[in-house]
């Protein structure tokens, strides 16, 4: 079974699951959920993986994860369009991700280049998430996935959700290992070595 099929698959299988849960998302984001949006982007998932061949992580959760980071930045960019709502240019986030994907909507330079900016965000998600698991065991990797992919998890929550011990612990470690293991600049030469003959 070819990648494709695994995702269009994983997200038949579980459709009425996952859009309650990317409708929660918005709403507790108070960003406007967009039914068009949620249906395109799993058409463009689909036709991105089968263009690429393959998936860096194939597995449901793997699936699941590359829907939801393209979802995100996709109603995101909805909400930036001037046909939508007017861009709000007061930043009032302490989150490095949201002012990240403000500063670079702003100032690149064409269509191209954001498209660029957001693959190759998700890419560096994918590419840290699939180095964690291949280098700690299942708990860490499920605890660091849980806590910097779902929307405001604090250590506490965590703690009561997964009912698991030291959790602040095992994601601090998992982050110090990223911080001495991986480079940003590992990730972009994988990155353009990848994608580089599509860009």
């Amino acid at each position: 079974m070819s990648d494709q099929e695994r995702f269009i698959n994983h997200i038949a299988n579980n459709y009425e699951h996952i859009k309650k849960k990317y409708y929660n998302y918005c709403k507790q984001n108070q960003v406007e959920w967009d039914e068009d949006v949620f249906q395109s982007t799993i058409l463009k998932c689909f036709e991105a993986i089968e263009k690429k061949g393959k998936l860096i992580d194939s597995s449901p959760q793997g699936c699941e994860n590359y829907f939801f980071m393209s979802f995100k930045v996709n109603i995101r960019r909805e909400k930036q369009y001037a046909s939508n709502a007017k861009r709000d240019r007061n930043v009032d986030s302490n989150s490095l991700e949201e002012l990240y994907e403000n500063y670079m909507l702003t100032n690149a330079t064409s269509s191209k280049q954001k498209l660029i900016n957001d693959l190759f965000q998700d890419f560096a998600v994918l590419y840290i998430l699939h180095a964690v698991e291949e280098n700690f065991d299942n708990e860490s990797y499920y605890l660091f996935r849980t806590k910097y992919l779902t929307p405001e998890m604090t250590y506490k929550k965590l703690a009561e959700i997964t009912k698991m011990k030291k959790v602040r612990m095992k994601v601090i470690t998992v982050k110090k290992w990223i911080k001495e293991n991986i480079t940003k600049q590992e990730i972009k030469d994988e990155f353009f070595n990848i994608y580089g003959s599509l860009l």
